[in-house]
């Protein structure tokens, strides 16, 4: 191994958020009809719409239909493994990475996570997971990332962070002194069985809208697939501390 070491996320990096967004959605949906059998699609759509723009990195989300939210998000759990999506050719990109740098992971993510990881055959390959579920502390909070380093003996400035997010992990990694890299996967995930196709297009389009807003300054490599990785490692060279990019570095 070198002196390099990668603190990698899950959703968006190893296996998609949206198939558990819109299980989560339809549950909502199923639940709140039940109570209230006058609640149309149009609004049901139009609170869901605000439940996402309401939504401000690093503050608890608002409700969506209470306590149907709660409700639906524990089935959701349950079946967390079975609605795991990986993302094409993430799990061997890990494995090749995890064959030549030290990994962890650090993610914002259910206990379950656990499950699908081991499933996946991911937990083997990474020398932590660290989830903020456990641990107590979520992205973008930089102490999720502290924790995890200072229980592997590593130097932040020998680190990079690799995520989906600028604001969740592109600034608590600079923060800390750490690199970064953002991946931005294609949408190739599936809608998962039986969630309505109105609920699935309203997704897509807040989806669209949130990607494009979230979008920010922080200085980062900007890959289109984990696999892009060993190309920036290998850029960089091995055996120096990961540059910071003055700027926004796309590959």
């Amino acid at each position: 191994m070198t002196g390099r070491t990668l603190a990698v996320d899950v959703g968006g990096i190893i296996y998609y958020d949206e198939p558990f967004d819109l299980a989560w959605l339809q549950g909502v949906w199923e639940l709140a009809r039940a109570d209230d059998p006058t609640l149309t699609m149009e609004a049901f759509l139009q609170a869901m719409r605000d439940f996402y723009q309401d939504r401000t990195p690093g503050s608890p989300p608002p409700s969506l239909f209470p306590p149907n939210g709660t409700k639906s998000w524990q089935s959701v759990r349950e079946r967390w493994t079975s609605l795991v999506q990986p993302i094409p050719g993430a799990i061997d990109a890990l494995g090749q990475l995890a064959g030549e740098y030290d990994v962890c992971i650090v993610a914002n993510q259910p206990p379950e996570c656990l499950a699908a990881l081991r499933t996946l055959g991911v937990e083997d390959q990474v020398q932590l997971v660290a989830l903020d579920s456990l641990v107590g502390y979520a992205k973008p909070d930089p102490r999720l990332f502290k924790w995890a380093l200072e229980r592997l003996s590593w130097k932040p400035e020998n680190t990079m962070v690799v995520g989906d997010r600028t604001d969740h992990d592109a600034a608590p990694a600079l923060a800390l002194g750490c690199s970064a890299a953002i991946v931005n996967v294609d949408s190739g995930w599936n809608a998962p069985a039986g969630v309505d196709p109105e609920i699935v297009t309203a997704y897509r389009e807040l989806k669209a809208d949130r990607d494009h807003t979230t979008e920010g300054g922080a200085r980062h490599w900007a890959l289109t697939a984990l696999g892009d990785l060993a190309d920036v490692l290998r850029a960089i060279g091995r055996e120096e501390s990961c540059p910071r990019p003055s700027q926004e570095v796309r590959l």
